[in-house]
Formats: C-alpha cells, structure tokens, sequence
C-alpha cells in the first residue's frame, strides 16, 4: 500500500470514529443516525429549498425533541423555548447568529452572541421599537403612498390586464416603512415601484448563503478577518446593502450633529439613550434586512391566502366596510381602530401561524451543567433551536384541521383557549430576551395595510393553479405572486 493510500485510509478511520463519536452523545435523543452524525443533511436540506417542511417532518415523526446534527437539536415545546427565552435564563446565543453580521467587525442587537452586551444593548434600543404615534404616522404616509401607487399604475378594468406583483411591492412598502420609521424619510421605493437600489436581489442571496455559512462557525469566523471580509458589502457600492450602508452613515451622522434639534424618530431614541454611533448604523441596517423581509412576507402571503379563501376574503371586506358605514375607523385606519375589528385580528393571526415568516433555527446553547429537556439529558454546550414551523402545525394547540387557513378558529376559541392560542404564536417572533424588538411596529403596519387596501381594492390569483413558488432554508425565498386589482365596485 502506498504512503498516499495509507495516508487516506487513515484519515478515513479517523472520520469515521468521529461520525460515531458524535453521534454517540446524544444518541439517546431521538433521530436517524445519518441525519445526526454529520451536518450533511442540513446543508443539503437548505440548499433544496424545503428545510421548513422537512424539519415538520421530523418533529411529527420523533416528538417534540430531536436531533438534526452531531451538536444540534430541535424543539418543538413552546414551554422549552420559553425556558430558554426567560430574561434570567442561562442559555445563549450559539455561534449561529454572528453569520448575520452586516459589517464584518461589527454586531447589531442580533448577531450579537455575548449575553451580558446584548442585554445591555437591547434596554438602549428598545424604547425606539415601541409603536407610537411617529411610527403609526411614518406607516400611514407609505399606506397611503402603496395606495397611490396601485391607483397610478395596477388597476385593471375590462380587457385591460396590469398585472401586480404583489411579493415586489409589498418588500417595497416595507422598505419605505423602514426608511421613513429610521432614516429620516422613505427611500423612494414606492415612487415608481421599483426596488430603487437593486436591494431585494441582494437579500435574497444573503440569506440563502448566510444559512449554509452558518453551519460551519469556523467559516463566520474567517470571513471576519482580512483578506475575506472583502466579501462583505462596501459603503462604497452603488447598489445593494452597500448602498443603504451608506444611507444609514449619512442619517446616522445627521442626527448625531443636529443634536437636540434632530428629528425626533427610532433613531434618535437611539441616540437620547446613549447608543454609540456604530450601534446605531448596524440596528439601522438590521432594520433594512430584517425588518423588511418578515413584514413582506407577512403581507403577500396573508394576502394570497385571502384571496384564494373566498369565504375569510368575503368576511373581511364586509367587516371593513361595515366599520366604514358606521363611523368607526379613521382614514387611514388608526391602530387603537384596527384592534377593535375581531375579524381583522383573527386573519392576520392565521396568516402568521400557517405561514410562519422565519423558520430560522436561532440555536441556543445549553448552559454550563447541562439541562433536562422533554425528559432527556441535555449536556453543556448542545445548540437547541425551534421547530416553528412544528410549533405551528401543532394538532394541540390549534386542532385537527392545522393545514387550513381559517381565521375563524381564533373567533371560535373559549378565552383560555384563546389566550394560550396567542401565545404560542409569539413564539413565532422569539421570547423573553430573544424576542424581536420590531414585533410592534411590525403589527401596526399589519393592522393598517390590509385595511387599506382591501377597503378601495378588490384581489384575485391571476394562476391559482401556481400561484406562488417557495424555497426556504431558513428564510423564505418567494416568487413572484401576479394579482388582478380592480376598484372597490362601491367606489
């Protein structure tokens, strides 16, 4: 045998006692061999597109925990999340989130991993995430720029089809939303309906690169250093998260040289509560990829999934309407107004839990000492993330028919029922001090942009036999969703 087949043989022995290692130690945990003893299986599942519903899957198959790597488990007990999530919990963030890095020496409230600095960051930033009167004024003026938009450019009438991509234009209402809410005004997205830096593109390929890079924490380590951090985005680009990289230093720089004369907006919260100039530029930029994603995919999904329901469609136009006739919603819909339509809530609630907006992992390491999960023991330094697409499917927290878009069953509830229904959909959003500080203006931009449009517009699938393609790894990839809008025929 040659020195090089030697070589290769031995390597292929030492391999493989590492694949039965690592399989070994958590082999009294439920899940198959070949999916727990390496990462193979992940980085092929998210490569095809399907990792949500093969993560369903799995948890349907092996119970509420499993494993999915040689180091990584999945929960689907919203009590176990919960645990995890408590703001005295000694679990943290695994190396997971540090991919999501927009400028490679800098964290934002998301990527960063150490417990005690991002709890201290996240009590500065909260208070700019609240929904108060400046973000429900920023969501009313791009409400009614979306509006405008549709009016100038997609209604169609007899014999004269224009088509609404209604997956572009949402991403660009919550661009806007973004820009308006952050960086002292919209970003012109909704002038013309065009994604005006060619940003969508890029955060499509982020995300889909960003998850598998996530797999290898080596990998996020390296990128981080020089010659590779020359991959990431450059302030100097023209177009893409370069380009709003650029935007937020000149609004971050703005704000901090007008002083107390600034804009009183989220960003300047930041600021009154002490945030460093580059803290502020990365939670601008995580609002960009973050924020925008998960609100646009809440909108064009809830939205085809109405569309293709017409009985919960035919409900919610006759509950806008009423509410028209009889004086009790503003124009645009206040938020304090929104939540006073049961129907309303009880859409965007279903439309959230069928299509959950992130199906991300978000690992947690197990605490120093280990834990005891579902009955099993867990050892110190083992990444459990959620199965949230699990959670949502759930026969015991929604009923028999979970594959069903049907906003009835919030309205149906008893009130414990009810209670424990919402918060178990929380989940969707993290909790406790993992939890999404833009969870409420994202729900008042929900509460207001259905009511807007569906009180002037009629929506129909233009092919309900392919409305939509999916791909997701973590992320939601979508297709473009053609509509036919028509006027409202009272109008």
């Amino acid at each position: 045998m040659s020195v090089m087949a030697k070589v290769v043989a031995l390597w292929l022995a030492i391999r493989i006692l590492q694949i039965i290692n690592n399989w070994r130690r958590l082999n009294h945990i439920p899940g198959s061999f070949w999916i727990s003893s390496t990462k193979i299986w992940q980085i092929a599942t998210q490569l095809r597109g399907d990792w949500y519903l093969e993560l369903q899957k799995l948890g349907d198959k092996h119970g509420k925990l499993f494993r999915i790597g040689p180091n990584q488990l999945m929960t689907t007990d919203v009590d176990v999340i919960r645990r995890m999530g408590h703001p005295k919990s000694p679990y943290f963030k695994a190396p997971f989130y540090k991919i999501f890095r927009f400028i490679p020496t800098q964290d934002n409230s998301f990527s960063l991993i150490n417990d005690h600095e991002h709890l201290r960051l996240r009590t500065k930033l909260g208070p700019g995430y609240v929904g108060n009167t400046f973000v429900e004024s920023c969501i009313d003026k791009q409400c009614l720029r979306l509006v405008d938009l549709i009016e100038r450019k997609f209604i169609s009438t007899p014999g004269n089809y224009k088509p609404l991509n209604i997956t572009l234009l949402s991403f660009l209402f919550s661009m806007d939303c973004v820009g308006n809410i952050s960086f002292g005004k919209a970003f012109g997205c909704l002038d013309e309906g065009k994604d005006v830096h060619n940003f969508m593109k890029w955060n499509e390929d982020f995300f889909n690169t960003a998850i598998v890079v996530s797999n290898f924490h080596w990998l996020t380590n390296i990128f981080s250093k020089y010659p590779f951090n020359k991959i990431y985005p450059s302030p100097l680009d023209k177009d893409g998260v370069g380009k709003y990289i650029a935007l937020a230093q000149e609004a971050v720089a703005k704000a901090y040289d007008e002083g107390e004369g600034r804009q009183r907006d989220v960003l300047s919260s930041f600021i009154d509560q002490g945030v460093t100039k580059d803290e502020a530029l990365n939670e601008l930029m995580l609002q960009v990829v973050a924020g925008t994603d998960s609100t646009a995919t809440a909108i064009r999904m809830t939205l085809l999934y109405l569309a293709s329901t017409p009985v919960a469609y035919g409900k919610l136009k006759s509950e806008i309407a009423d509410a028209i006739s009889q004086g009790w919603i503003s124009s645009p819909i206040k938020d304090k107004e929104s939540r006073l339509l049961p129907y309303l809530q009880a859409v965007i609630k279903e439309g959230l839990r069928v299509f959950p907006v992130v199906t991300a992992t978000f690992f947690k390491a197990v605490p120093e000492g280990g834990d005891i999960i579902n009955g099993y023991s867990v050892p110190e330094g083992t990444e459990v993330g959620h199965n949230v697409m699990g959670v949502m499917r759930a026969k015991e927290y929604w009923g028999e028919d979970v594959d069903v878009f049907r906003p009835e069953r919030w309205l149906e509830a008893d009130e414990k029922t009810h209670e424990k229904m919402v918060d178990t959909l929380e989940i969707l959003w993290g909790y406790g001090k993992f939890k999404c500080l833009g969870r409420a203006i994202a729900q008042v931009e929900l509460n207001k942009v259905f009511v807007e449009l569906l009180r002037r517009f009629d929506f129909s699938v233009v092919s309900p036999q392919d409305p939509v393609k999916v791909r997701n790894s973590g992320f939601f990839l979508i297709s473009d969703i053609n509509m036919r809008v028509t006027k409202n025929e009272s109008d």
